[in-house]
């Protein structure tokens, strides 16, 4: 029973470290898909006329809220991880 027991701990561990090494590619791969996204807007500003422009305002508080969710992702990824480990 108790090889059993630390079998599923270690396959639960491992799972984890999946999940977590997913959630860190997605992040990545999101975070690239936003500088790209970033660098068309700011592109786009240039060759758009004066009332179809973004203010600076605006695009700097868009890249303040990514930034906030980025770090709000960071946070609960680092709370769960903990939690497990401390869990097992």
């Amino acid at each position: 029973m108790k090889q059993f027991k630390e079998v599923a701990i270690q396959s639960r561990n491992a799972v984890f470290n999946m999940y977590l090494k997913s959630a860190e590619d997605q992040r990545e791969e999101y975070k690239k898909k936003h500088e790209a996204n970033v660098k068309k807007m700011d592109a786009s500003q240039h060759t758009l006329n004066k009332n179809e422009k973004l203010s600076s305002t605006f695009v700097q508080l868009i890249n303040e809220r990514c930034n906030k969710i980025s770090e709000r992702i960071k946070c609960i990824y680092k709370f769960k991880s903990e939690s497990i480990l401390l869990n097992s």
